[in-house]
């Protein structure tokens, strides 16, 4: 026996249609939201400055204003790699510095500033860019050669750098 009901089956093309387009936009809103997260406009940055050398995988040397300023990146800490007291040096320290060295080396960069700029060391404190607007910290945390270490107040992107850690273990 057959009942009479009404056919609730697919919807009109036309409203199928509207229905992908709306998806289809608000995929490409959100690609696009995660591209300018991911690698924000270089405007209103300083820089680009030429780096000197890399330090270690936390600290550059970058030519501000045709002197020689050491940068130290904010928000995450790597293993030491060149620490006088030679004991405290990690073969994972080495790692990190190789892998900065290989962004680094011969780049220009920019740098966004937080609410300290100095360091009690007297190091420029700063978020640093490629020149693609990738965050070298960013790629440091991805890659595992770093972990997040807010220091109060510079703690920006605090949140963003302890969910991206947790993503790469």
């Amino acid at each position: 026996m057959r009942f009479n009901r009404p056919d609730y089956g697919a919807p009109p093309k036309k409203k199928r249609l509207k229905w992908l387009l709306l998806a289809g936009g608000v995929l490409l809103i959100l690609f696009l939201s995660w591209r300018t997260f991911r690698h924000p406009p270089l405007e209103g940055l300083d820089g680009p400055w030429p780096v000197e050398r890399v330090v270690d995988g936390d600290t550059l040397v970058v030519e501000l204003d045709g002197e020689s300023t050491r940068v130290r990146l904010i928000g995450v800490d790597t293993p030491e790699s060149v620490h006088p007291d030679q004991s405290k040096n990690t073969p994972e320290g080495e790692a990190a510095a190789e892998y900065a060295a290989g962004l680094l080396d011969g780049e220009k960069v920019y740098l966004e500033y937080d609410l300290n700029r100095m360091d009690q060391y007297g190091r420029t404190l700063a978020y640093v860019y490629l020149e693609d607007g990738t965050m070298v910290q960013e790629l440091l945390l991805e890659e595992g050669y770093a972990q997040p270490d807010p220091v109060k107040p510079n703690t920006k992107y605090a949140q963003r750098f302890e969910l991206m850690a947790q993503m790469a273990s």
